[in-house]
């Protein structure tokens, strides 16, 4: 059974009740990633989530809070998001109390200890070389160059810069955590086998005696932040395939959240499935292309639709004529009623499917938690899909799908020359 409440010093809480399981999952998180980085300090998000867990009141050192975690079969993870910062705990169930008290040292006391700032500079300098060294490093760096303003923060690498983490000091690390780590900004959730009055107790024991201090807004973004309409190309003569990006700015997480069932509903015909539109015609049909998926992803205030694929060079021009035309007929046209029950079935199983499983059902009520004004379980979201027509899905593509800052990125082994930019941007002219 899912019960939320929120503690008196503003920390929101969730909590889902799962009595056949021996464990219990919690999951601790401020609004705080990379988003809320600039070119000076990028790379402070990732190197605190390093810290976080180097040195505890209960276990000060690394290896110590390892082997107590770990003596008990337990698994702990901590983790930097776009836009969040996390810390996650799995322990036998018997173990809760020692789960709680670590995960509130962790946000809330951690000892920022020198020694071990100084070993993880070398640890995150080490991860973001190796970042830097894989393939998809140099795609996915160009394509946030290209697809937002210059010095957005979602131009930035979620890794951070080399130059920043080797000058990064300790008071650096303690103000992005005095100003972020705070008591209106985190979100706890607590799944597995527990008696909710224990627990209850145990969370108001370690948590609210925490300081209550409210959170810094995120930054205000927009779809204004994206660059305008353009292609753009980064040949790349090691690759074999062209990896090609369609996106174009869409919903956010701003928007209603029947217009973001609706969207999903779209992209479930459009590209998401093998028996996509996309997928069924490239590769069923033609076998133009191993892959080609479509998708959207959604930030507070500002998102975008996205189609990618990779293309060997001589196809390219029929693999992207071929999915303008359908972008074009798809948002005139929108989809059949066979596509639509098609698609609202695979959502509503999807959905019920993913409450047999402990971990889907803590990122379920995470994510709502995390950005929602309630958390809805599947049967809420089944309710609202049931009642969506053909002519609610055209209404949201249209209003939403729109072409004045479309963005084609085309990487590989291709001239970035004036006549190739001139004939990408022909075959983009029917999106308008």
């Amino acid at each position: 059974m899912l019960k939320t409440f929120t503690l008196k010093n503003g920390i929101k809480v969730a909590t889902y009740n799962l009595p056949q399981l021996k464990s219990v999952y919690l999951h601790i998180t401020v609004k705080g990633g990379n988003l809320l980085e600039n070119s000076q300090n990028n790379g402070v998000a990732h190197f605190m989530e390093h810290i976080l867990v180097q040195g505890i009141p209960s276990y000060p050192t690394a290896e110590g809070l390892s082997w107590f975690i770990e003596s008990c079969s337990g698994r702990y993870q901590a983790m930097t998001h776009t836009t969040s910062i996390d810390f996650n705990i799995t322990v036998p169930f018997n173990h809760l109390e020692q789960a709680l008290q670590i995960a509130s040292q962790v946000f809330f006391a951690p000892l920022f200890p020198e020694e071990a700032i100084e070993k993880e500079r070398r640890v995150v300098i080490s991860e973001i070389n190796e970042r830097k060294d894989a393939s998809w490093y140099k795609r996915a760096e160009f394509f946030r160059k290209v697809r937002f303003q210059e010095k957005h923060p979602l131009t930035l690498d979620g890794g951070g810069s080399l130059e920043v983490v080797k000058n990064l000091q300790r008071q650096d690390l303690v103000g992005f955590w005095e100003k972020y780590f705070t008591t209106g900004n985190t979100y706890l959730l607590i799944t597995g086998n527990f008696l909710y009055t224990n627990l209850k107790k145990l969370i108001k024991k370690y948590l609210e005696e925490v300081s209550p201090k409210e959170r810094d807004n995120f930054p205000d973004l927009s779809n204004q932040d994206f660059s305008g309409r353009q292609v753009a190309i980064r040949e790349d003569n090691a690759l074999q395939l062209i990896y090609l990006d369609l996106t174009s700015p869409a919903l956010s997480l701003a928007d209603s959240l029947r217009e973001r069932v609706i969207l999903n509903l779209a992209l479930v015909i459009f590209g998401r499935l093998r028996n996509s539109r996309l997928f069924k015609l490239l590769r069923y049909q033609k076998g133009l292309v191993y892959d080609v998926s479509a998708g959207a992803n959604l930030y507070p205030g500002l998102g975008y639709i996205y189609i990618s694929s990779q293309v060997l060079y001589e196809h390219l021009d029929e693999v992207l004529t071929i999915i303008c035309q359908e972008v074009e007929n798809f948002v005139k046209f929108g989809l059949t009623e066979e596509e639509l029950e098609f698609a609202r079935n695979f959502l509503i199983n999807q959905w019920l499917m993913s409450f047999d499983h402990p971990n889907n059902i803590a990122g379920w009520i995470l994510q709502d938690l995390f950005w929602e004004k309630s958390i809805q379980l599947p049967e809420y979201y089944i309710s609202l899909v049931k009642k969506i027509k053909l002519s609610d899905v055209k209404k949201v593509m249209k209003k939403h799908w729109g072409f004045g800052k479309l963005n084609l990125t085309l990487q590989g082994p291709i001239k970035n020359s004036k006549e190739n930019i001139k004939k990408y941007s022909r075959i983009l002219e029917n999106l308008k």
